[in-house]
């Protein structure tokens, strides 16, 4: 009997995008580029769609957090990056230094309706300052112009609007900061 070896070369037409970078599909159908791999919706809160992701696979940098908004009816989705399109936040967890292998910061995320109403992301953070812990948040507001942001060193004082039930807190990670 003999042995018959077939090469089967196929020929895919991509851009370079394709090639480097995941795309999102909304609740409703709707495809979101972005320039991140390993991504992944967490929700979807007043036109905007929160995301996981990372610009690069196998390397140093940690998952993070982006905001997207999500095009409205009549409106192209491929219209220029919105302020704030690639802000990167940080992901929720804790993170040990990646030298000394110490716990230097510990992060909350929540998301939804988080204060006094209005559709948010709040971060709650502890990081150490040299013997000390230090707390800080950092509250965006999603609005119909467009994101607000707010940045409290010291204190938490959204903590207190965290009890209402359309207020979700995103599970944290394990991770090493980043060198």
């Amino acid at each position: 009997m003999k042995l018959r070896c077939v090469l089967i070369l196929v020929c895919l037409q991509t851009s370079p995008a394709s090639l480097f970078a995941d795309a999102l599909t909304t609740s409703g159908r709707q495809v979101i580029s972005t320039n991140l791999k390993e991504v992944r919706l967490v929700a979807e809160l007043h036109g905007f769609a929160i995301i996981a992701g990372r610009h690069c696979t196998d390397c140093d940098e940690n998952l993070a957090i982006y905001i997207r908004r999500i095009a409205r009816p009549g409106e192209s989705t491929g219209s220029a990056p919105q302020r704030g399109d690639s802000d990167r936040y940080t992901y929720p967890g804790k993170y040990v230094d990646y030298m000394t292998k110490k716990l230097v910061e510990k992060t909350r995320m929540f998301y939804g309706y988080c204060y006094e109403g209005q559709p948010s992301l709040l971060w709650l953070t502890e990081y150490r300052s040299g013997d000390k812990w230090v707390k800080s948040e950092y509250l965006v507001l999603l609005g119909d112009g467009g994101l607000k942001h707010r940045f409290v060193e010291g204190q938490q004082p959204s903590l207190a609007h965290l009890q209402r039930a359309q207020c979700e807190e995103l599970p944290g990670i394990f991770a090493e900061m980043e060198p």
